[in-house]
């Protein structure tokens, strides 16, 4: 007999004429509690000495803007020294970059994250180093230089002529090429990637692992580039050195979070589940999500879900997943869909009621735009108009979010209907209730792809959250039991439905509930 969640994807992907509801049952195995995130650039949010650029001290004068939002768990983007404006070519792992403060600054912000029920993940990037961090310096001398073994290289052109893009001539002081072995650099030339068969680099990244959770006390790591410990077909001998990281940083806090960033389908990340991340980012359902907000119907939503689940548990049936909208390598949502506020509505809804620990790209509650190159999806958190909030960051030029563009946040605290607070309400739903922090999940079936309808449940609290992601009135088959739920919040105030049916007005968001 085929189980309930075959029968599911079959109606759906055949979009039944016939509207059904399955009946509210638990999922078995349970979904584990989650918290909602807020990723944020500390370069672009806050900045407290009045230089322009974002700091530790800036952001966490502002945690109580982001505990007021509701949010649970920040991660910082990487806030190591670093010749680059973004920080992904770390050149010390042990402090923090000058421009945003210092060790202490950042302790400051771990213990009064902590005071606001926050964790803190630290965005580590371990898959390369800067170019100019000492072990490459050293490494780069001859042969025989003991952190040779840190880096991987080669004189072997049948590699060079494989990889033309990632072999790369050690330079001089003045840039030009050197002959000799070439070192593997998979992003770029000044990335150099790191020898993970050295068990001296193993050891130096548990040694930082170390560091970060005992000395500083922060809860866990946002892991980037995952996948690329080792070369991207080598899939088991990455999986093996996240599971002996995990294992190493247990035994400092036995609840360390790891957030993988693994960029691939479900079948690719479900290997780093099992014993190594706690989560991984969910780039096909954030896929889903934006084309269905751009086309107006759902791009199978539910059905991704439901598929990626599947493929999950087989390796870890109590995994946990991460969810989100957009990030800093993507463009933002509200420019994808066109800066429409009640479109971005739409968005959040998805995000904060779907199954999941949710991810809040920084700006992304008031509406931020931009899209690539990277600088415009990074762009300064717009506090106030320009050059009337003392803690406005001006590293650049805003290009795509500017206060001619997006409401700053000071002008959308002052309206009930903005954006801001429509996220506040529903991260606050959310966080107060266990169907949608840990509770089940079912589609809720009907032959409308212009509508997307699902339950959650735990216990006896049961909710339905209905959206209309089109620009027009839907109409669609209402479920017997539709009188005994009460409307708990969403975008309209009047919820229409009689004669066995339900009107959906645009763009509309229900998040309807009752107690079973």
């Amino acid at each position: 007999m085929p189980n309930i969640r075959t029968v599911t994807l079959f109606i759906l992907s055949s979009l039944s004429t016939v509207s059904q509801t399955l009946s509210a049952q638990e999922t078995d195995p349970p979904l584990p509690s989650t918290r909602v995130y807020y990723s944020v650039f500390v370069q672009s949010f806050c900045d407290s000495n009045g230089d322009g650029i974002g700091d530790i001290p800036g952001l966490t004068s502002k945690l109580d803007y982001l505990k007021d939002l509701g949010i649970q768990g920040l991660w910082l983007l990487p806030v190591h020294p670093s010749p680059s404006y973004h920080k992904y070519d770390v050149t010390d792992y042990y402090s923090i970059h000058p421009d945003y403060g210092t060790l202490d600054d950042y302790k400051t912000l771990v213990k009064e994250a902590h005071k606001r029920n926050m964790v803190i993940l630290l965005d580590l990037v371990i898959n390369h180093t800067s170019n100019r961090i000492s072990w490459f310096q050293e490494a780069s001398k001859r042969p025989s230089n003991p952190y040779r073994d840190y880096y991987v290289w080669s004189d072997k052109k049948a590699d060079f002529v494989a990889e033309p893009f990632h072999w790369h001539a050690v330079r001089d002081a003045q840039g030009k090429q050197k002959s000799g072995p070439k070192y593997y650099g998979f992003f770029w030339w000044e990335m150099p990637d790191l020898n993970f068969d050295s068990q001296k680099v193993r050891q130096e990244m548990h040694k930082i692992a170390s560091f970060w959770l005992k000395d500083i006390g922060i809860d866990g790591f946002r892991l980037d580039a995952a996948k690329y410990i080792y070369p991207e077909n080598e899939t088991e001998k990455n999986v093996q050195w996240w599971n002996e990281f995990r294992q190493e940083a247990l035994k400092i806090n036995d609840q360390v979070i790891m957030v993988g960033e693994v960029w691939g389908p479900a079948k690719e990340i479900a290997p780093y589940l099992k014993k190594g991340m706690t989560a991984c980012f969910n780039f096909q359902l954030a896929d889903s999500i934006r084309i269905s907000l751009k086309e107006e119907k759902d791009h199978y939503v539910l059905q991704t879900w439901w598929q990626i689940r599947d493929t999950y548990v087989q390796e870890n049936p109590s995994y946990s997943d991460a969810i989100f909208l957009s990030n800093h390598d993507i463009n933002r949502i509200m420019t994808d869909i066109g800066n429409k506020t009640a479109k971005a509505k739409v968005a959040a809804a998805l995000l904060l009621t779907l199954p999941g620990n949710p991810f809040i790209y920084y700006g992304e509650e008031i509406g931020m735009l931009g899209e690539k190159p990277d600088e415009f999806i990074r762009e300064p958190f717009l506090w106030n108009m320009e050059g009337e909030d003392k803690g406005q960051t001006h590293w650049e030029i805003p290009y795509t979010s500017t206060s001619q563009t997006v409401k700053p946040l000071k002008y959308q605290l002052e309206d009930p209907t903005s954006l801001y607070y429509f996220y506040k309400h529903l991260i606050s739903v959310r966080n107060n209730s266990n169907a949608l922090g840990k509770g089940f999940f079912d589609p809720f079936i009907q032959n409308n792809r212009k509508v997307i309808g699902f339950y959650r449940g735990y216990g006896r609290e049961r909710m339905l959250i209905l959206i209309n992601l089109s620009k027009d009135i839907q109409r669609i088959d209402s479920p017997s039991e539709i009188t005994e739920y009460k409307q708990l919040t969403g975008t309209h105030d009047v919820f229409k439905s009689g004669g066995g049916a339900i009107y959906l007005q645009p763009y509309a968001v229900f998040v309807l509930s009752k107690t079973s």
